[in-house]
Order: structure tokens, then C-alpha cells, then sequence
């Protein structure tokens, strides 16, 4: 099921365009955005987090 998911730094400042897909897909982005970023980035959906990509 498509949710929308937004991302974090440790800061808790939205850091990338919000993501349309499934978890995994969202995780999968998230990760390799962290990669590229060099910081962890929190996979969020609602007010919830949902998974962590580290750096």
C-alpha cells in the first residue's frame, strides 16, 4: 500500500522531498540519500518513525 513518508536528520529538520510508495521503496531512498548526504536520515509516516538509514 502507497503511504506518503518524510524524512529527518537527528536535528528533526525535514531534509528531502516527501516520498510516495511503499515502506521499502521509502527505506530503500532514505538509504541511498543517506549515502550521498553523510548523515542518518529518519524514515517518518505520520508522526511516527518508521526506520533509520545511517550514513
Amino acid at each position: 500500500m502507497k503511504e506518503r513518508y518524510w524524512f529527518t536528520n537527528e536535528d528533526g529538520e525535514n531534509i528531502l522531498y516527501d516520498f510516495i510508495g511503499t515502506e521499502k521503496e521509502a527505506v530503500k531512498y532514505a538509504e541511498e540519500q543517506a549515502k550521498i548526504l553523510g548523515e542518518n536520515i529518519y524514515v517518518n509516516l505520520g508522526e511516527d518513525i518508521v526506520d533509520v538509514a545511517y550514513a
